[in-house]
């Protein structure tokens, strides 16, 4: 059984944890801002704190609560000793409320989390609200915090902290001040970490601690709190001594040198040796998916160096660099973009259900298969044709119509016009410019979206979730709107009668702009949208009845009213013109009134309700009145 000292242990993330604002590492901008104002005295009623996941949020907000309740502040340096500074610290005080949004998304609970904001602090200076993730929150939600955060009482303070600002409503962003947490370079990270492990007093073999450092470093991309994670995890792997190898097995990275070989081979069309190393991979149980990551970070460095980036733009070790650059010297920059083209959209695919290996083996095959000249991705728009044959940016103004390349039965300077040329030598053309010859008269080529869909319900669909990228203020009412008919060059669309007050704003020249241009990719002609709304039928009015104790008065024109309506016969009366004759049905003997009334209830009611309302008798269908049994 483990004994007390292990039960009490505090990992690394906690432990080291900065407690004043100059243990922040990185996030100089954001810890002058909040210096500036404590000291100048102009401190806001609401912050928003907006960046990557482990850069800081959480703990610049505590930070900032000590540093305003501390006893002797509100100061820029809070001594940590005093009973506010240990109980935020320890989370314990009870004027600084820390909550996770995820668990107020009913306005119910947030309505209860604001009950006490107008009562004063229980001992500290200001009562300090530290909302996490504040984009869970739901709608309901935030107008319930919107006249809060507005106008608070002097003595609170909100700090919202959120890795999604653009999830926030823009109301909310325009009542807080924003702070812009970056992720911390690697640097940074590489010197906090190394401060780490001479505190605890680790041991890193001396030729590998740089490589160790600067590997975790890079694999949790500029948050720090996930670098701490990841050298808690080591030092339980390895607490005797730290090794590289160590670090790849727990990362599931690779070798750098197996980069520069696998873009070797890619450079130099040598498809067995791309093959090779994939099975090399597998075979030491490397994770595909991470490396396929990786490998993009140190393609994006290559081209960084292909175009003359240096310095802090590329993460490429010293020794590694200028083998690098001899290397892409025999590269052009053309192919370089296409291996980062089709290696993002591999990244994407392996989220699916296909096999890692096969993904990657076919992406390579396809890169050292095909001409390095040509533009896989028809999105680059690049022209084989170029005059350094790298595809320098013609294929655009080929698509307009501008300086395209000849066609059969014209003349350009170097071509041959004839169509009859050799097979080996019209093989050895660019598959472009074959093609362009095939088909001299083209369509306009339109955006190919991810997935073509083949029903205008599924266009629809499409075009809406390809809006949430570009507008998501309007996500929402685009969801709710109905797809009424496309027809050859306009889309009707109906907006639910609850949207009306967002048409004008979809017709906004940008947000118009983004649903034509949207519609346009997907269903891959020029659709002009027609934004309408929803009918609403009005409500049908309501039916008076007539309470029989309490009949309504009878007008003068009464009667000239309902004239040409069927007369009920039992319902005439004197003061009625005679109605034409009827013939009344043969009797073999007379009833009495009495009679009448006894054998037809209708008969009785009608007599009853004339004797109550017109005080007069009841008459024979001939028109003689009914004499007395």
């Amino acid at each position: 059984m483990a004994d007390g000292s292990r039960s009490d242990y505090v990992v690394i993330a906690r432990r080291y944890r900065p407690q004043v604002f100059k243990d922040v590492v990185g996030q100089r901008a954001v810890v002058q801002v909040l210096h500036n104002e404590i000291e100048d005295g102009r401190i806001g009623h609401g912050y928003l704190f907006c960046g990557p996941r482990g850069t800081g949020k959480t703990s610049m907000a505590r930070i900032f609560a000590k540093a305003l309740n501390c006893e002797h502040g509100p100061t820029t340096a809070p001594c940590g000793k005093c009973h506010h500074c240990l109980e935020i610290a320890e989370g314990t005080a009870l004027d600084v409320i820390e909550v996770d949004a995820a668990t107020y998304t009913k306005v119910e609970q947030t309505r209860e989390l604001l009950e006490g904001l107008r009562r004063a602090p229980f001992s500290a200076r200001y009562k300090v609200y530290i909302i996490d993730e504040v984009h869970m929150l739901s709608n309901h939600s935030f107008n319930a915090l919107l006249k809060s955060l507005e106008e608070p009482p002097p003595h609170v303070v909100f700090i919202l902290a959120t890795t999604n600002p653009e999830k926030l409503p823009d109301t909310v962003i325009s009542r807080c001040r924003r702070c812009n947490f970056e992720r911390i370079s690697v640097p940074d990270i590489v010197a906090n970490l190394g401060e780490i492990l001479d505190r605890e007093k680790v041991t890193v073999r001396e030729d590998e601690r740089v490589q160790v450092l600067t590997a975790i470093a890079l694999a949790c991309e500029g948050g720090l709190r996930d670098a701490q994670v990841l050298l808690d995890q080591l030092i339980s792997l390895s607490p005797e001594e730290v090794t590289l190898e160590d670090v790849r097995s727990l990362l599931g990275v690779v070798e750098s040198d197996l980069f520069t070989r696998l873009i070797t081979a890619l450079i130099e069309r040598d498809t067995k040796a791309c093959l090779e190393i994939v099975g090399d991979l597998v075979d030491r149980g490397r994770d595909l998916s991470r490396f396929v990551k990786m490998f993009l970070s140190f393609l994006r460095d290559a081209m960084l160096m292909k175009v003359g980036g240096t310095g802090e733009l590329v993460r490429v070790a010293d020794a590694q660099s200028e083998e690098l650059k001899k290397l892409l010297e025999k590269a052009s920059l053309q192919y370089l973009l296409n291996c980062i083209q089709q290696f993002l959209d591999l990244e994407e695919r392996m989220r699916g259900a296909a096999p890692p290996r096969f993904l990657l083996e076919f992406v390579l095959i396809k890169l050292t298969a095909i001409d390095p000249r040509l533009v896989i991705d028809a999105r680059l728009g690049g022209d084989p044709d170029g005059p350094d044959g790298s595809g320098g940016g013609g294929g655009a103004s080929a698509r307009r119509g501008t300086a395209a390349p000849s066609r059969p039965g014209s003349t350009a300077p170097g071509k041959s016009t004839s169509p009859q040329q050799p097979r080996a030598q019209r093989s050895s053309q660019p598959a472009a410019a074959l093609m362009r010859e095939a088909a001299p008269e083209l369509e306009p080529e339109y955006p190919e979206p991810e997935a073509i869909p083949t029903t205008d319900g599924d266009r629809w669909t499409a075009l809406v979730e390809r809006l949430g990228k570009v507008a998501p203020t309007i996500q929402g009412v685009i969801r709710n709107a109905r797809l009424v008919e496309v027809t050859e060059s306009k889309l009707f669309i109906e907006l639910s009668a609850g949207d009306r007050a967002m048409r004008q704003q979809m017709e906004r020249p940008e947000i118009f702009g983004g649903v034509r241009e949207a519609a346009r990719a997907i269903w891959r002609r020029g659709l002009v949208p027609h934004i309408s709304v929803e009918e609403v039928a009005p409500a049908p009015t309501p039916v008076s009845v007539m309470e029989p104790d309490a009949p309504p008065p009878i007008e003068e024109d009464y009667y000239e009213e309902y004239e040409e309506e069927p007369v009920d016969l039992a319902m005439q009366t004197t003061l009625n013109a005679p109605p034409e004759p009827v013939a009344a049905p043969a009797l073999s003997k007379p009833m009495t009134l009495d009679e009448a009334r006894e054998k037809f209830p209708e008969f009785r009611e009608a007599c009853e309700l004339v004797e109550r309302h017109f005080n007069v008798q009841p008459t024979h269908f001939n028109g003689e009145k009914v004499a007395e049994a």
